[in-house]
């Protein structure tokens, strides 16, 4: 998932708050999968104090979009993985594995995408594009590519290989 919003009201109507993505690693290491803060840190390879913060701020960030009908977005921090992170086209569960899987494991379909970025836009921390012309920007960390507006033609920009992204030219 990308992020979550409110039932019945439209996005354009909506604050929203950020998850980042290793506040959502924490909460899915902790609540999903019920392991200690100690073993999470170590499966994070980040001490137990840094996990507990991360953690914190994750429910805090939960506890604000829950309770003040804010849209939650899924994006963005500070993390490295070796394992991918993947999604089935078909049932639209997110896993994570030290490979890359050919098979869901909840509906044990072939319709499964890597989600992971490619290795060059990781160094360089991607770029922002336009899917109305393309313009391609580079990603200023920290600042989520919707929020930029193309230099071009004004239109908000997305974050390039973004899996529900198509420009026009691939439409």
């Amino acid at each position: 998932m990308e992020g979550f919003k409110p039932f019945g009201i439209p996005m354009r109507e909506l604050e929203s708050v950020i998850l980042l993505f290793e506040e959502y690693e924490a909460v899915r290491l902790a609540d999903y999968l019920g392991l200690s803060h100690q073993k999470a840190a170590r499966q994070m390879n980040v001490s137990r104090p840094t996990f507990t913060r991360v953690y914190e701020k994750a429910r805090r960030t939960l506890s604000t979009a829950l309770v003040e009908g804010k849209a939650l977005l899924i994006e963005g921090g500070n993390y490295q993985t070796n394992d991918c992170w993947n999604r089935c086209e078909r049932c639209s569960k997110l896993f994570v594995c030290s490979d890359e899987k050919a098979v869901c494991p909840f509906c044990h379909k072939s319709s499964v995408r890597c989600l992971n970025p490619d290795q060059a836009a990781t160094e360089t921390n991607g770029f922002c594009i336009c899917t109305r012309c393309n313009t391609k920007v580079a990603h200023v960390r920290g600042k989520p590519c919707r929020e930029s507006q193309c230099p071009s033609c004004g239109a908000r920009m997305v974050r390039e290989n973004c899996p529900s992204t198509k420009t026009k030219n691939e439409s």
